[in-house]
């Protein structure tokens, strides 16, 4: 569900559930004494602080799922948690561009970006999750190409904090997809949407991974939310306004089942992710970014088209 209000569908308990899977994971690695001096030899505290916002960002969102709070002041609350959120986590300001060029922003400017980041994952997590193991699933594969990169790069933690999310993520798939007997609300969307976001700040700290990677990783979700945004205002359309005219509703007025939209974002997101793992650890440092455009671009066109085509058959507004 988007964070502007969609109802009357069950909410709420499957995000309570995924957080729970998350916690056991954690509970079970540091039973570990492996892993354990594992997680306190790449610090504690900031593996404490990615849960603490996550748990925060559920509270939102379940408060939300209960009694919805206005867009506007929820607008403020997600803008100071993330900004919070990514000062303390860790501020992205040096961007790799190629050939040993690195472009350094202000520190305000970084700040202000890193935020914006984690601002959006969430929400665009939350905006997609309106099919039944369309969101949940494409972090899941998300999350898990993002983990594979942590262990490739030197980051077990960052991994550990993957890997522990992805798992909770496809225990709540057996209720959720595709029958639909549990959903995750707002707690659920906001909650993996957090992890996401702040275990991507937290790796790129750890290991110096492009910033221009976790985009990719998420891509799919990312586009859609994105580029339906832009789209209501280039047509002057409120953006706080529930609506159904992201690609994924779409499909849906084409009478697309659920089972087969989840699977077409996943196949998505699985190519994605194989593109992402391949640019992490590519010896060229401009490949990411170019990757990235290259991602832009096509989801450009292939928005353009579907749009299109859904206008002619009478399923879309112009």
């Amino acid at each position: 569900m988007d964070i502007w209000g969609r109802r009357g569908i069950p909410t709420g308990s499957g995000g309570l559930g995924i957080a729970a899977g998350f916690l056991a994971g954690g509970v079970f690695l540091i039973t570990f004494p492996i892993w354990e001096s594992t997680l306190i030899a790449q610090g504690i505290p900031l593996l404490a602080a990615i849960v603490l916002f996550a748990f925060a960002f559920l509270l939102m969102g379940f408060i939300d799922d209960a009694t919805p709070i206005s867009p506007r002041f929820k607008f403020l609350l997600f803008t100071v948690a993330a900004l919070a959120a990514a000062w303390r986590i860790g501020v992205v300001n040096l961007l790799p561009l190629g050939e040993g060029n690195v472009l350094q922003l202000p520190m305000l400017i970084g700040l202000a970006g890193s935020a914006l980041w984690v601002f959006t994952l969430i929400n665009s997590v939350n905006f997609m999750d309106g099919s039944n193991g369309l969101a949940m699933g494409s972090v899941a594969i998300g999350l898990s190409a993002l983990g594979a990169i942590s262990l490739q790069l030197g980051s077990p933690a960052g991994a550990a904090i993957c890997f522990c999310t992805a798992g909770a993520l496809i225990g709540f798939l057996a209720w959720n997809f595709p029958g639909g007997r549990l959903f995750a609300g707002d707690a659920g969307a906001l909650f993996v949407g957090a992890i996401a976001a702040l275990a991507s700040l937290y790796i790129i700290r750890r290991t110096q991974l492009s910033p221009f990677v976790p985009p990719i990783l998420f891509f799919p979700l990312l586009a859609d939310a994105l580029l339906t945004l832009l789209w209501r205002a280039r047509r002057r359309r409120s953006l706080l306004d529930a609506h159904s005219e992201h690609l994924y509703q779409i499909a849906h007025r084409a009478n697309w089942s659920h089972a087969r939209v989840a699977m077409v974002y996943w196949l998505a997101m699985a190519i994605c992710g194989g593109i992402g793992f391949a640019v992490a650890v590519a010896p060229r440092n401009g490949a990411p970014w170019m990757a990235l455009t290259g991602l832009a671009v096509a989801a450009i066109i292939i928005a353009q088209l579907v749009r299109r085509y859904a206008v002619k058959r009478g399923i879309a507004e112009i």
